[in-house]
């Protein structure tokens, strides 16, 4: 043994190394009646399950569950893995659930992957091509590269144009708007606007967004209540944007504008992306949850926000770019004070065009900024939150 390894860790490396040698090479799978003695459901119903999830797939959320609910019962780490592989799940994403799901601690689910590996590459007699790794980073570097060189084309065309086209009123290249930007950026009230303005429309999104869920749970498990929302959403979804700037305008005052049009533009899309996820739940992922008994709680976690979060990750990408259009746009209309719209409509009403441009500058980027960060925490979301919502606590191979 390293006389530098703690020995907590070689403890764990010993232990993965014999569970991997445990569970076997790859193909290693259990009959319905083994999958019965380790958790408990019926042979017939395993054997259902074993085909439904081969054919369907199994998300983390719903592996992990199970992972947690077979530690819970004694099983070992080799004997979940092989209850994994006769789901048709690979060892790397089965020994990860493991980990995150608290089964497996870092060590010894590092010395288990190791060992399913060899075991694999013994059985195979073909090592992994590290080449083909090298191969992907390079393919990687010659995207960024292209995408850069794009970006820099249209940037010189959009150059060339003012120049050829010599009229500040008309167009500003990129250089006069840096210009103007880096003029802007050095007053004192730039980052107050530009803060401001971002404050409203994140706040008429978030609105909309908790609005939007929250609603379409209740209409996906109250009937009624989806008969009368559904006329509603219709409605917003096809009145024009200037009717509701108009009408928005009479009820809450140009400095609430901006946060009640985001509110009511970006309501419909999240309201019906979300009953669509909710609507697209497996049926038989609800009878395995019945199955294992869970509780209404975790079918929420494990079943139906997984359904769910890709339809709500792609409402979210439309609806946050389509809630800073529409507040910009009612800050032009509205001009609240401070505001980004007000100094549009300054620059546009005195024909200061690299200030405007400036100012559209600083919206795309703000409104880059707020897409990456919320879809981050969408995506964060999304990922399996094991611990607390597992089968009561972690266990490590049933110890």
């Amino acid at each position: 043994m390293d006389a530098g390894i703690p020995a907590s860790a070689a403890d764990d490396a010993a232990r993965g190394e014999a569970w991997a040698e445990a569970a076997g090479a790859p193909g290693r799978v259990l009959t319905p009646a083994q999958i019965h003695d380790m958790m408990g459901v019926d042979e017939a119903r395993a054997a259902q399950m074993i085909q439904m999830v081969r054919q369907n797939g199994l998300p983390d959320d719903q592996m992990a569950f199970m992972v947690r609910t077979a530690a819970g019962k004694g099983a070992t780490p080799d004997r979940i893995l092989a209850v994994m592989r006769t789901f048709g799940a690979a060892d790397e994403r089965a020994i990860g659930v493991m980990r995150t799901s608290g089964v497996l601690g870092d060590e010894e689910a590092d010395a288990f992957l190791t060992g399913v590996r060899a075991l694999a590459v013994a059985a195979t007699g073909t090592a992994d091509d590290e080449g083909a790794a090298a191969v992907a980073r390079r393919e990687k570097c010659l995207g960024l590269l292209k995408r850069a060189g794009i970006i820099l084309f249209w940037f010189a065309v959009w150059e060339v144009a003012d120049r050829l086209i010599g009229n500040r009123l008309v167009l500003a290249g990129p250089i006069r708007t840096l210009e103007a930007l880096a003029a802007q950026v050095v007053k004192p009230n730039f980052w107050v606007i530009s803060l401001v303005s971002t404050a409203r429309i994140a706040v008429g999104f978030l609105m909309s967004f908790t609005a939007g869920v929250l609603l379409a749970l209740v209409a996906y498990r109250v009937r009624i209540v989806r008969d009368f929302v559904d006329p509603i959403i219709s409605l917003l979804r096809t009145l024009p944007i200037v009717s509701f700037i108009i009408m928005l305008l009479i009820w809450v005052g140009p400095q609430n504008l901006t946060m009640f049009l985001a509110f009511f533009i970006v309501l419909p899309l999240i309201y019906t992306n979300v009953l669509s996820g909710f609507e697209s739940v497996d049926p038989q992922m609800l009878e395995m949850a019945r199955v294992f008994r869970l509780s209404p709680w975790r079918t929420f976690m494990y079943v139906y926000r997984p359904a769910v979060m890709p339809f709500l990750a792609s409402s979210c990408k439309i609806s946050l770019g389509m809630s800073w259009k529409s507040g910009i746009m009612a800050e032009v209309l509205a001009m609240p004070d401070p505001s980004i719209g007000k100094q549009m409509n300054t620059a546009r009403t005195f024909l200061n065009t690299p200030d405007l441009f400036a100012w559209t500058v600083v919206v795309m980027i703000l409104s880059l900024a707020f897409e990456k960060l919320f879809m981050q925490l969408v995506k964060l979301a999304a990922r399996p939150w094991g611990g607390p919502l597992g089968c009561g606590g972690t266990a490590k191979g049933g110890e």
